[in-house]
């Protein structure tokens, strides 16, 4: 039986919930539930890249590779990954890393099976053709759990839904399964026998089950990450805590205060889809419906920032106006119209697909035609629901790409004023802090751009006003913020963490700037202080809302029919 954390026990197992996990301590806002290392025996994970970044990832610290890609706006240290000798499909950052997954897994028959890959691949042009030198990452993370015994132990207590999935195996799911199984063993080497290819299946339904993301586009992170306590975790769709992932470790946060007693409940799913589509989400992959408060009375976003207690703690952040967080500026709230509730349906399909890979003509097609399509969500007002909010960060990435930067600005300083802070309430939330992240780099990139020759362009108008305003030190102070909330969302580990620390250094190191770096850390010190507060809501806050003030003119001119 695994090893629980400290603060954390078995909670009791109910048919309609399964095993749960409960609190034996009080957790603050934030705090870290627990650190899971993946090393210890009486509570191993399973850590692995996916397969396409098997080449840039050490296998078993997970650390991406940046060498050649780190900018003075950093404070990371350079990774460079070498391929081990062996299999040349598992890489390594040091001698350390390649002993350690040695001894854990790759030396017990991992660099066997996957040279036996490669060999097989190699030596077959048709099969080499277009084909990847790696195996699956459920596979290989099936291989992992195999060649592990206290892992194996350990996913024996995973819920599998084995049944279940094979009731659904209509149009050839079992089969795929079959086929998958009995295929790692014979690349382990292993007899086929058919309790060892259902033994396999169910360890493959349980990997499918309990296996988290930890793909972050931001900063290049992949895989996935099996932990028998971490899978234990319930679901809801108002989770009080949620997982962040640091190379090998999983952090679990208390997302709210959780006392004594009560279970810790994460998100299995994108808690932004409308609830049909979180249904099916659910009970496709994990069997369950959920019942939670949020599903039951079918609470939109800015509801659900009502229900959370320690809106307080917004007092310092981009949106320190609480009474507009409890009582939301919106024409309507979504479930209060059946016919917006359909019209949100019937787009999200079309308006949330990522626009990567299109020429910039087809996304400026796309973000008009989408645009125009969230009508009714721009009438109520509705800013921080999807698609609409999807729609505006697409914006955003291409204004970027047409060299639109004042354009990327307004908008993104409009969504950290009124989308961001429904969608995650707490100002710790890791989302919260790119999005200040995002900000600042527009406010550093827009900085030393000459204003426009004076005209009536909107262009000219948003340069006009960021003429005005210092925003050297509206960087400073919004970076200074995201900061603070990086232990909180992630780790002092994460790279934007890195990233937003290096960019502060630049800044605070120029020459001539020791009475507004005297202010901005006053501030820090002490936010709610009156001099303090007036430094704040004069110098940064509201000329972020005038810059945010031009976004909705901005998508209109660009992207009205």
């Amino acid at each position: 039986m695994v090893t629980f954390p400290p603060g954390l026990t078995p909670g009791t197992a109910t048919p309609r919930r399964g095993r749960s996990v409960v609190a034996t301590q009080s957790f603050a806002p934030g705090a870290a539930i627990a650190v899971v290392t993946g090393t210890d025996r009486s509570n191993p994970s399973v850590a692995l890249p996916d397969s396409p970044h098997l080449a840039d990832t050490c296998h078993y610290c997970l650390s991406v590779a940046n060498a050649g890609t780190t900018t003075a706006a950093t404070t990371a240290p350079t990774v460079r990954v070498r391929a081990c000798t062996g299999c040349r499909t598992a890489h390594y950052c040091s001698t350390a890393c390649q002993k350690a997954d040695w001894s854990l897994v790759h030396g017990k028959g991992e660099c066997k099976t996957f040279k036996r890959v490669r060999s097989i691949i190699e030596s077959e042009p048709l099969v080499n053709t277009g084909t990847p030198d790696s195996l699956p990452t459920p596979i290989r993370a099936l291989i992992q759990v195999l060649l592990r015994p206290e892992m194996r132990e350990a996913a024996a207590e995973m819920e599998g839904h084995l049944e279940m999935t094979r009731t659904r195996a209509s149009g050839g799911t079992e089969q795929d399964m079959v086929f998958q199984a009995r295929g790692a063993l014979h690349y382990m080497g292993r007899e086929e026998c058919q309790d060892s290819i259902m033994e396999v299946i169910e360890i493959l339904c349980q990997i499918q089950v309990n296996s988290f993301n930890r793909i972050d586009a931001d900063t290049g992170q992949s895989g996935v990450y099996i932990n028998t306590v971490l899978a234990m975790l319930n679901h809801s769709c108002l989770p009080n805590a949620f997982v962040r992932f640091v190379r090998r470790k999983a952090i679990l946060h208390a997302y709210r205060e959780i006392k004594p007693g009560e279970e810790i409940e994460i998100s299995y799913i994108d808690i932004f889809l409308p609830r049909s589509r979180r249904r099916e989400a659910l009970k496709t992959r994990y069997n369950f419906d959920c019942v939670c408060p949020r599903c039951k009375d079918d609470l939109d976003i800015y509801q659900v920032c009502q229900r959370y207690p320690h809106l307080e703690l917004n007092s310092f952040s981009l949106a320190p106006d609480l009474d507009k967080l409890r009582n939301p500026p919106i024409k309507q709230f979504l479930h209060s119209d059946k016919s917006l509730q359909k019209n949100v349906d019937e787009i999200y399909s079309t308006c949330s697909t990522v626009l990567d890979g299109l020429s910039l003509a087809d996304k400026r097609r796309q973000l008009r035609q989408r645009w125009n399509m969230c009508a009714q969500l721009r009438k109520a007002e509705l800013y921080a629901i999807d698609p609409l909010a999807l729609v505006l960060i697409e914006a955003i990435i291409y204004f970027m790409e047409v060299d639109k930067s004042t354009y990327g600005l307004a908008i993104s300083c409009f969504l950290s004023l009124h989308s961001d802070p429904y969608r995650w309430p707490m100002p710790f939330d890791g989302q919260r802090v790119k999005s200040m992240i995002r900000a600042a780099k527009f406010l550093a990139n827009t900085a030393s751009a000459a204003p426009s020759a004076p005209d009536t362009g909107l262009a000219a108008k948003v340069s006009q006003a960021l003429s005005k305003m210092d925003q050297v030190t509206m960087c400073q102070t919004v970076l200074s913020m995201a900061i603070r909330y990086c232990p909180a969302a992630h780790s002092t580990e994460w790279l934007v963490y890195h990233e937003a620390r290096g960019m502060l250094n630049d800044i605070e190191s120029l020459s001539g700037r020791g009475t507004e770096n005297a202010l901005v850390n006053a501030f820090n010190r002490n936010p709610n202080g009156p001099e303090e507060r007036r430094f704040f809501e004069s110098i940064v806050l509201e000329p972020l809302q005038v810059l945010a003030g031009f976004a909705l003119e901005i998508m209109d001119a660009e992207f009205s029919a």
